[in-house]
Formats: C-alpha cells, structure tokens, sequence
C-alpha cells in the first residue's frame, strides 16, 4: 500500500483561454505556410505573462515538408514543441518554457520512430542533436530565439519595445533594417495582423526576410 505525501507541492492550475488562430507565411527566399494558434494562459499564483502556442502542418512553397526529405525531417522534429508553453518577459522575451517536461515526453516516445522513418547517417546525427536540444531547456530556449514568427509576435504582444531579432539562424546578428505593422482586436486585446519586412546582407549578397500573419475568423466570442 502506497503513502500519499501530503506535504508534496501541488502543481499550479493552469487555465487555457480561447485560442486565435492566424495563418503565417515567410518569404525568405522559400515560402513557409502554416497555421498557429495562439492562447492565453492563467497560472495560478504566478503574475506573470504565458502564453501556449500550436503549430499545424507545414507547407514549403505550396508544397507538403513530406515532399521534401530533410525538410519533413525538421518538420517533424519541431513538431514536438507544440503544444508549446512560454512565459513572456515585459520586453516581449521568452524567458521559460512553462511545459518543457510534457515536450520532453513527447520526445522520447517519437524519437524511436523517428530513427526509425530516416534512414542515414546525416539523419541520425540531426535526430540525436535535436534530442540533446530538448533535454536541455535553456538550449530549448535559444532555438526559440531564433524563430522570426515566436520573436516577433511576443514583442508586438508587449509593446513591441525590443528590435533584436534573429534573421540567420544560429549564426551572429546581421544588421538589418525592417519594417513592421500590426493590428490588434479590440475585443480579444489579441494581434489580429502583421506585416513585417527586414533587408539585410549575407555573405554580401542582399537578403530580404518576409513575415505575414493573418488572424482567422474568431469562432467564439471572448468575454
């Protein structure tokens, strides 16, 4: 017979509000299509901001990422962040992935598959390096960083106060020049749009960095 601990720290109830849902396209230069969904968060006793997101299928130049090996790989794998859970920062940055332990789970239960589906060397490589990611929430972390949409949205959540953002992956800030519009709902006090442009170098060459965000239809009112 089990002893139940009466001492042990109760998780904090978590309350998720009604989702927005956009349809997202990047340009740069191939186009990514896919759909996000967007909530708001209630931790109990905690004062802070969180949001959850959900990611649906991605489409690369109209076409499904499973048309595209090394892209249905990468597809895949980021996948398993979604549902994601962050806490934003009042400059609009992620400071902690509320669910990493649910993310986590998830990955060890796919992975298998995962090495299973790719066959190669430089596939096994990428899905081992992926797992190390996840297993380390900072790591985790700093791979959102770079996400031009995640940035983006976050800041303009805000107040849109910080202009940093990541355009090459990984690799050390470029300077840049951008443009950025967003319109909010007035009645979910959520984005409704944005259009967002950055021109920039690389490896001297000009780059020019697309990002559209469109809210779908609101299918229930938000009281």
């Amino acid at each position: 017979m089990g002893f139940f601990n009466i001492f042990g720290k109760r998780a904090p109830r978590v309350d998720i509000l009604t989702p927005v849902e956009y349809t997202v396209r990047m340009q740069s230069p191939a186009v990514l299509e896919f759909t996000m969904s967007v909530s708001r968060m209630k931790v109990e006793d905690d004062q802070r901001t969180f949001f959850q997101f959900d990611r649906g299928e991605v489409t690369i130049n109209g076409d499904a990422a499973s048309d595209y090996l090394a892209a249905d790989l990468a597809a895949q794998c980021g996948q398993l962040l979604y549902p994601l859970q962050v806490c934003v920062a009042a400059d609009g940055s992620i400071t902690r992935i509320f669910n990493h332990p649910e993310i986590l789970k998830r990955w060890e239960e796919k992975e298998p598959r995962l090495q299973e589906y790719f066959a190669g060397q430089g596939a096994a490589e990428y899905i081992s390096a992926t797992g190390r990611t996840i297993q380390d929430e900072n790591a985790v972390l700093r791979a959102l960083q770079q996400d031009l949409f995640l940035t983006c949205w976050c800041n303009l959540a805000m107040g849109g106060s910080r202009t940093a953002y990541q355009l090459i992956p990984f690799k050390e800030p470029v300077p840049y020049e951008h443009d950025i519009k967003f319109t909010v709902n007035k009645m979910t006090k959520m984005i409704d749009t944005i259009t967002a442009e950055w021109h920039f170098e690389q490896d001297g060459s000009p780059r020019r960095t697309q990002l559209t965000a469109v809210c779908n239809p609101i299918k229930e009112t938000v009281v």
